[in-house]
């Protein structure tokens, strides 16, 4: 399906005319990284926001439920919109508008300096990167389709590379004392750079062609419903941590602005190598002992950084968490494929489990404006003693290479996961 000229012409995107198989699987691995950054970039920029708006716990989480809110209306738009375009013209424009918002939220925050203009610029934000989620998604499963290999965990796994690079960025930004909305403009700019770049290398994919039919979401029957659970209790852990752990490090361990966005650079890093090197654990190990661990993990991290409150036990704590929270999504979305419908049983397992990825930021800002953070964190930990509890539900046996390469081409079928 060709993109319309008009659309062409608004963004300065050329159509490639010739796309290498290698070239389109660095470009798709640079829209999820991009992506990261973006998010990255958020997170690491949160304390300073707070700090410059005044906002309580509760307050904070206004503006963090207005991002979930975004995103929930953005993505079925999104969805819709890939029944008429492709999955290139939908992810590139989504791809432009939310690089435009990253300023625009740190001009909110830090020039306007009011809270309905950062809930409003949180909810723009949330919006476009929605649209990123359900097409980038949407465009890497076409790639693999058309026979590129393998692609989707890698991709997600330069989401947590991008999370990790946006997050060092804004650390070295604060440490020098450059204005948020200059470096959020700088990072944007950037951004832009890398959409157009890989504009030139994105062929056209229909995701009405998977499966002979569209993607769709059901919620959980049978054997799914503890499959979900755990998805959303997983997630729920990502989430959470995602936007409130350098607010810890900033509001209950007291450390510095810089120093709360390495302590999240930490978490991140540790993330993206265990979803690099998840599949060769999952192999070796099994999915229900891997998952177990990885419950363990988030409960012994999050729980010493709760109980201990200095820096360095709390950088450690976050990099079991980020250990944790790696691999539990590939591993209950293999298991919920090993049925018949494994398309539908995947999109129903994923849309359980992004709910707990967008309701956790919220709620731990809820609860914290009524029993404290480390109170409210809590839950993150009981979330991931529920994980390892609940990992007999997975199956034990191990992921042998052709299994695994099995389960990646059944996950085609999805077209909205979380990254």
């Amino acid at each position: 399906m060709d993109d319309p000229p008009a659309l062409r012409k608004l963004w300065y995107l050329p159509k490639p005319l010739v796309s290498p198989v290698g070239h389109e699987r660095l470009a798709t691995f640079s829209l999820f990284a991009l992506d990261g950054v973006g998010f990255g970039s958020w997170a690491a920029y949160l304390p300073t926001y707070k700090a410059r708006l005044g906002l309580t716990d509760g307050r904070l989480g206004v503006a963090l439920f207005a991002l979930v809110v975004g995103s929930l209306i953005s993505m079925p738009a999104a969805g819709r919109a890939l029944a008429s375009r492709s999955t290139r013209a939908v992810t590139l424009v989504g791809c432009v508008s939310f690089c435009l918002t990253i300023p625009v939220v740190a001009f909110a925050a830090m020039t306007v300096g009011t809270m309905p203009a950062f809930v409003l610029a949180a909810f723009l934000f949330g919006a476009t990167k929605g649209i990123i989620d359900v097409a980038a998604n949407a465009h890497a499963i076409g790639v693999e389709r058309d026979g590129a290999g393998p692609l989707l965990s890698t991709c997600h796994g330069g989401w947590s590379l991008g999370v990790l690079t946006g997050a060092t960025i804004v650390a070295g930004a604060l440490r020098i004392g450059a204005p948020p909305v200059l470096a959020a403009t700088l990072i944007a700019a950037g951004l832009l750079g890398v959409t157009a770049a890989a504009s030139w290398s994105l062929t056209e994919h229909e995701p009405a062609a998977v499966g002979g039919r569209a993607a769709r979401s059901v919620w959980p029957r049978g054997r799914l419903i503890p499959l979900a659970a755990l998805a959303f209790l997983g997630l729920f852990c990502e989430g959470a941590m995602g936007d409130w752990a350098a607010i810890f490090l900033s509001d209950v361990v007291r450390s510095s602005a810089p120093a709360a966005a390495i302590g999240f650079a930490a978490y991140s890093l540790v993330m993206m190598c265990g979803r690099f090197g998840g599949d060769r654990f999952v192999a070796r190990l099994g999915p229900a002992r891997v998952l177990a661990v990885s419950g363990s993990s988030i409960a012994a991290g999050l729980g010493a950084a709760l109980v201990l409150r200095s820096y360095p036990a709390a950088v450690l704590g976050f990099a079991l968490v980020g250990l944790g929270v790696s691999n539990m999504v590939p591993i209950l979305f293999r298991s919920a494929g090993r049925g018949g419908d494994s398309g539908a049983a995947i999109a129903s397992v994923s849309t359980v489990g992004y709910l707990g990825f967008l309701a956790g930021p919220p709620l731990i800002g809820a609860l914290s404006q009524s029993v404290g953070l480390p109170a409210a964190l809590s839950l993150v930990v009981l979330s991931g003693l529920a994980v390892a509890a609940g990992s007999r539900f997975v199956g034990d046996a191990p992921e042998t290479e052709s299994n695994s390469s099995k389960t990646l081409e059944e996950r085609i079928h999805v077209c909205e996961s979380t990254p």
